[in-house]
């Protein structure tokens, strides 16, 4: 029901002593969330559908008997929730300690270990060890393509990477196959992920809470909390995904999306994600280049060079340096200044266009139509994605 002014009615709750007001239809979870409360949760997203199975997420909620789960429970008003208590936290406990009667403890040289979430509740709730009888009923490890590992030992059965498939790609590749013990992830027959209809975007590999799926490309590169972290927006379209980089001695192990004020939130396209190898490639160009006979007539090399009869741009993998030199970027900048005033002023502002590139950001791409349109004067302006 609406409020007279036309605003939505808000409901007035308690979550462990702060009173709060929540829109109609927000759950628990996101209630305490909003104000920095953290439930414990394993199979819990926010861009996820509701999943419930994990339990981990129960709170009480004054006037009921039993737990309830958070993730899944809308909030009423005059609702007095505590997420915390000796009930609860025996209650989360024994979960966790059923999951590790499941789960390989050997943490110490897991790749995921410091970011895998059912490790830090197991710490959050003294577990060194399952006090149940272990064993480890999925045992099926797949590296059956470039970009990263299935290894189901280590999977809870938290149903994240199957619905970031579905509800977030659409690619629908896995689902849970089995009952009981012979529960796992699978591909149709369990075949290769090649042969699905997985797109390899990895958006199941950021969700994951444990190392049940990781990239191929993290594999011994060092201990989570041995990495740099850099946050970047993806060149690759004009989207404007925001990215973290995985450094471990300056080197990139791995991308992943970046949630906090960002676009794409956790996930990202195949390119984004894995697209990154360009970056330390001995070919890439890291300074302006100029031609030699062009830097000869300025006086920045005393060699003498002539363009030869074969174009440097239609030998297939030139040696760029055979044909061009380094330079500094105002050198660069300042030449092709130059080359442009003195077309304009030689042959007209139509004797020049520009062309614009899907590897920019929208914000860049607006700028260089600007500069060709003002700068230069001429509506001579195209881009390679413009189909």
């Amino acid at each position: 029901m609406d409020s007279p002014s036309g605003e939505p009615h808000m409901l007035n709750i308690v979550i462990d002593g702060h009173a709060i007001q929540v829109q109609p239809g927000t759950t628990i979870m996101e209630a305490a969330r909003a104000i920095r409360i953290e439930i414990p949760h394993l199979c819990y997203h926010p861009e996820l559908s509701i999943s419930g199975g994990c339990r981990l997420c129960v709170v009480e909620i004054e006037g009921r008997a039993d737990p309830v789960p958070s993730c899944g429970q809308a909030c009423q008003e005059g609702m007095v929730i505590r997420t915390q208590s000796e009930q609860l936290t025996e209650l989360r406990r024994e979960i966790v300690d059923l999951l590790m009667a499941d789960h390989p403890l050997d943490c110490v040289i897991c790749e995921k270990a410091g970011k895998c979430q059912l490790q830090k509740y197991a710490y959050e709730y003294g577990l060194a060890k399952t006090s149940h009888k272990a064993h480890v009923s999925r045992t099926l490890y797949q590296d059956d393509n470039p970009f990263f590992i299935r290894d189901h030992k280590y999977c809870i059965l938290c149903s994240r990477c199957v619905r970031a498939c579905w509800e977030i790609v659409g690619a629908n590749a896995i689902e849970i196959f089995g009952r009981g013990f012979t529960s796992h992830v699978a591909t149709p027959f369990d075949g290769p992920m090649i042969d699905s209809t997985c797109v390899f975007c990895g958006s199941c590999v950021q969700v994951c809470p444990t190392a049940a799926l990781m990239p191929v490309s993290r594999a011994g590169k060092g201990r989570e909390w041995e990495m740099q972290r850099v946050e970047t927006i993806c060149g690759y379209c004009g989207v404007g995904c925001k990215i973290e980089y995985a450094l471990k001695d300056g080197a990139i192990t791995y991308a992943q999306g970046a949630r906090e004020e960002s676009v794409n939130g956790d996930f990202l396209c195949t390119k984004g994600r894995y697209g990154w190898d360009f970056a330390t490639s001995p070919d890439r160009l890291t300074r302006p280049m100029i031609r030699r006979d062009v830097a000869y007539a300025l006086g920045l090399t005393d060699e003498p060079w002539q363009l030869p009869e074969t174009s440097p741009l239609e030998v297939r993998k030139p040696k760029i340096s055979d044909s061009f030199i380094e330079t500094d970027w105002d050198t660069a900048l300042n030449l092709v200044a130059d080359k442009l005033a003195d077309i304009v002023q030689s042959h007209g502002h139509d004797a020049v266009m520009g062309l614009a590139s899907a590897r920019c950001t929208n914000e860049e791409n607006y700028l260089f139509q600007k500069f060709m349109r003002v700068g230069v004067g001429t509506n001579n302006v195209d881009h390679c994605a413009r189909l």
